[in-house]
């Protein structure tokens, strides 16, 4: 039985994926589609995507003033109003604190932005635990931070549940011996191995978890 959820933040969280990619796009004027976003570069970390962009195309630049300049737009995006909450996350959330389900965030982006968005969608009590790129020096598709949050919430890996939306997400979690959700984030992205499918959190299937003892 699944006694813990382990959610990835970015694109099932919060609508906020696009608004990373878009800001890559702005600061270096190179475009990069939806589907190499989500193939490539969800969930990998500012610096890796700064220098896989640069080096493609020859260039240099000083990757720490590049992701503190971005960091500051996205949040301007942010302060807009433009990050949402994932389509039925409340109602899912309420969901698994009423069956006592443990759940926490586990995610490559860093503390303060996730706790800021998380207070001002007023979820953050619904999160037993958070993992962050502050807290570990391990990125996805290292299983490292889904076992550091297994290993606190004290619920063996087989026995959580991985909620994610990019393909290293889904490779990390495979590989930490958990059961897996991919949530699709763009129409024609090709399916990962994993246990089930959903769009968002209204699909009745994602239930289907907590229907027995």
């Amino acid at each position: 039985m699944i006694k813990a959820v382990l959610f990835d933040f970015d694109g099932v969280i919060v609508s906020s994926e696009e608004i990373h990619r878009l800001t890559f796009i702005e600061l270096l004027s190179k475009d990069v589609s939806q589907k190499r976003w989500y193939s490539e570069f969800a969930g990998t970390g500012s610096r890796t995507i700064f220098k896989k962009l640069l080096d493609e195309d020859g260039k240099t630049g000083d990757t720490d003033a590049l992701v503190e300049k971005r960091r500051t737009m996205f949040d301007k995006h942010v302060e807009a109003g433009e990050a949402k909450e994932i389509s039925g996350l409340t109602d899912f959330l309420y969901f698994l604190r009423e069956k006592n389900i443990k759940t926490a965030i586990v995610s490559g982006g860093h503390r303060g932005y996730i706790e800021k968005i998380i207070d001002m969608l007023g979820i953050a009590d619904y999160f037993d635990y958070i993992v962050t790129a502050d807290d570990i020096p391990y990125r996805k598709p290292d299983p490292k931070p889904f076992l550091m949050a297994s290993d606190f919430l004290n619920v063996p890996p087989e026995k959580c549940l991985v909620i994610e939306d990019s393909y290293s997400g889904c490779q990390a979690a495979r590989t930490a011996g958990m059961k897996l959700i991919w949530m699709r984030p763009y129409p024609s992205m090709n399916e990962p191995e994993c246990d089930q499918i959903i769009e968002d959190f209204h699909d009745k299937q994602i239930f289907n978890w907590f229907n027995y003892k």
